[in-house]
């Protein structure tokens, strides 16, 4: 039976480097190798081939850089989770290193390095490879649940102790795929109290605690990072983060001033811009977004990211405007959207423009010119599409009086917010669907339907689980009692002093004085007493004054 032959990419714009690289790669065995000068030739090599590993420099002169590109590639479904990735950089700066480690590669490797690094790197890479290869292929094929037990019955096995490393490392990620975030935690927090300058792993308790609603812990764990150059950055994001979650949105802007304008990230951006717009700062979100297109101006695909974001947000005024007063909003838009649509990358990047273009002409009261922009586009378009693109339908079908279609892609929504594990993503994209739903009347709908299945879950005993739905519930409709009755037994029943932004004594407060059916009266009541039997687990200090020294 013939041996496969490992297929490796290799993206470097130098390209001395390049051929230096393939040659040092080639000289450990037999590979197939391919080379790209940038991102957008790895991702037209991406559709023909099936690399294992994918080996790439940060820096990819006048291109998005590295991170970028494994980011877009992954959500593009172009880089499947058992795809290996290889960084190189000789950018020694935190925010560069900070952003490579945060997308979790298989090697991080700073140049300039000798043949002995590139080969015993790899090696050990292409080792554990083999032995964790069966957990990646139930990966690939979107079987996560065998994948961490095939996992967990290798770690019962004779690992060595850097293979056993590398198996705890993947299997904290897969406890978060899995929504499994205490059981992260504990791993996390077992990595750490046995040596507790394992980054890797303080990340990933940040994102389990953030995640599972802890996010007074969350914070308690990012003031140790916020003094480290190589963490600082990323540390601000997540206060940020937190407070936008809890609708701090001035304190979440102030902390992110911290933040040079030059330094903020694509994601940090929109966080602040989002912090911006929740407190009326039009100007100073529109400023932002233009000097971040205008300085990535040589940039092709970050320019046009951020065009299409100018664009996004001139659309969100218009529609929170009267319709005559509109078109300079729109205009601007329609200009920017055209700006980036020059040099469409895919299909993606084509029904995002569509339907806002769609959107558009909606608002404009031009129903006619927006069914002919979306006539061929499908409910599979949008389903594959990005969660802003889907939102965008869901707004354009509902204008247009087709509902169905609007429902079927509003259903499919919360199932991929959930599939994302970055906690900005989660809270631009929350929002988003948040304030959508609102607009179109869905809200009272969905609040029913999530605390319906929030009961459920409840009954059978899945309350860490339930909590989440029921805090949804009261998200979306906070005037019905019944549904932060529900988020409070399950806060009373497992002991929890808050849950994300909620506080368990604020809200037995809070309903202290509102209209209850006898049976809600009668456990509300039970809940005071069962509360009132261990005061201790629900007092907390006030961390909104700890705060006030990180605000630039």
């Amino acid at each position: 039976m013939m041996k496969h032959k490992i297929k490796i990419a290799i993206v470097e714009d130098n390209t001395t480097a390049r051929l230096n690289l393939r040659s040092n790669l080639l000289s450990m065995g037999e590979f197939d190798i391919a080379s790209y000068t940038n991102g957008k030739e790895l991702r037209n090599g991406l559709r023909t081939i099936d690399f294992d590993v994918v080996v790439i420099d940060f820096h990819l002169g006048q291109n998005k850089n590295g991170v970028e590109w494994i980011q877009y590639l992954a959500e593009a479904k172009l880089i499947k989770p058992s795809t290996g990735v290889v960084f190189l950089t000789s950018d020694r700066l935190p925010q560069t290193i900070s952003q490579i480690l945060d997308i979790h590669p298989d090697i991080l490797i700073i140049k300039p390095y000798t043949i002995k690094t590139l080969h015993t790197s790899m090696n050990h890479y292409l080792s554990i490879r083999s032995k964790i290869k069966p957990a990646l292929e139930y990966l690939d094929n979107e079987q996560p649940a065998k994948a961490l037990k095939f996992v967990d019955d290798s770690l019962q096995g004779g690992l060595s102790k850097r293979a056993r490393a590398d198996f705890i490392k993947l299997k904290g990620r897969l406890l978060i795929s899995e929504q499994r975030y205490s059981d992260a935690v504990a791993l996390y927090r077992d990595i750490l109290e046995r040596s507790s300058n394992v980054l890797w792993a303080h990340w990933g308790l940040i994102k389990s605690e953030f995640l599972s609603g802890q996010w007074r812990h969350c914070q308690n764990m990012l003031d140790s990072l916020i003094s480290d150059q190589l963490t600082k950055d990323k540390a601000y994001e997540w206060m940020a983060c937190v407070e936008i979650g809890k609708e701090n949105y001035d304190l979440a802007g102030k902390i992110l001033d911290n933040i040079k304008e030059n330094d903020l990230t694509i994601p940090a951006t929109k966080l602040k811009v989002l912090a911006y717009k929740m407190q009326g700062r039009s100007e100073e979100a529109i400023r932002l977004l233009e000097k971040k297109r205008q300085s990535n101006f040589t940039v092709k695909e970050r320019f046009d990211e951020y065009t299409i974001e100018l664009a996004r947000y001139h659309l969100q005024l218009a529609e929170n405007s009267a319709l005559n007063e509109r078109a300079p909003k729109l205009h601007a838009a329609k200009c920017l959207i055209g700006n980036a649509s020059r040099s469409i990358l895919d299909n993606q990047t084509q029904h995002q423009r569509d339907f806002m273009l769609a959107l558009a002409s909606l608002l404009e009261g031009d129903k006619q010119k927006a069914e002919r922009i979306i006539l061929n586009k499908t409910v599979g378009d949008a389903k594959n599409a990005k969660l802003t693109t889907m939102v965008d339908a869901i707004k354009v079908w509902f204008g247009l009086g087709k509902e169905d279609k609007a429902r079927e892609v509003w259903n499919e929504v919360d199932r991929k917010l959930s599939a994302k594990d970055d906690q900005i993503d989660q809270i631009l994209a929350g929002s988003l669907i948040l304030e959508t739903e609102k607009s179109l009347g869905l809200s009272e709908e969905k609040a029913k339907r999530v605390n319906d299945q929030g009961m459920v879950l409840y009954l059978g005993n899945q309350l860490n689980e339930a909590i989440e739905l029921f805090y949804k519930a009261r998200q979306l409709d906070a005037s019905v009692p019944a549904f932060t009755l529900n988020l409070l037994q399950c806060l009373s029943d497992i002991k929890k002093a808050e849950y994300k932004d909620q506080k368990t004594l604020v809200l037995v407060d809070e309903l202290k004085d509102k209209r209850l059916s006898e049976s809600n009266k009668k456990r509300y009541n039970l809940i005071r007493k069962k509360i009132n039997e261990f005061p201790e687990a629900y007092r907390m200090s006030d961390y909104q004054e700890h705060l006030s020294e990180y605000v630039a």
